[in-house]
């Protein structure tokens, strides 16, 4: 049974397949998913919520700098990767970014969405 929306909305993110990390516009990290935790190896329910995503994602300079950019610039990207290490192996991550807005078009923050896609590309 549902107990409310949110929780509602909540299990949806965490039953996505890929990775999804939200900030805010004051840069304060407001949710990362399951599998977010999984590819960072960060405890999701732990690491990093209510934290600036700087001190969150500092040994994640390359998903840093995506943030950052695109809380900078509103820019979004439909497609790109980066390269981040994960337990001392580095993986190349397929991302997405996007605004985050209300009903009334007011920008909120922004999303990463992402996944590992580093088996793919060996083949």
């Amino acid at each position: 049974m549902i107990k409310s929306l949110q929780e509602y909305h909540e299990c949806i993110l965490d039953n996505l397949t890929g990775g999804l990390v939200s900030v805010d516009l004051q840069g304060k990290v407001a949710y990362l998913n399951r599998m977010a935790g999984k590819i960072l190896s960060m405890d999701p329910e732990n690491c990093c919520r209510d934290k600036n995503y700087e001190e969150a994602f500092d040994a994640f300079p390359a998903l840093k700098d995506v943030i950052k950019e695109t809380l900078r610039t509103g820019h979004c990207v439909r497609r790109a990767e980066i390269s981040i290490m994960h337990a001392g192996t580095p993986l190349i991550i397929g991302y997405s970014t996007m605004l985050v807005t209300n009903r009334e078009g007011v920008e909120l923050g922004i999303t990463v969405v992402f996944q590992d896609i580093s088996v793919v590309n060996k083949k």
